[in-house]
């Protein structure tokens, strides 16, 4: 399977939050960054690549919507 890393950086209220997605083995592990530090995690086994890019999505998603409690 590899490991393939999703990337992106999301502007949110003057902040820049950037969104990581990788594949680490059988997991699948998005991570939210704020200046360098991960303030928000969530990981879930390997289904496919396609899961795993909805998954990125819906993090990024999140971040506009103020969906999670994103504190610096």
């Amino acid at each position: 399977m590899g490991n393939k890393t999703l990337n992106s950086n999301i502007s949110q209220n003057g902040k820049v939050y950037h969104i990581q997605t990788e594949i680490i083995g059988d997991r699948v592990v998005t991570q939210i960054f704020l200046s360098g530090r991960v303030i928000f995690s969530f990981k879930d086994n390997f289904v496919d690549y396609a899961t795993t890019n909805k998954q990125h999505k819906t993090a990024e998603a999140a971040v506009i919507k103020n969906k999670i409690k994103l504190d610096d």
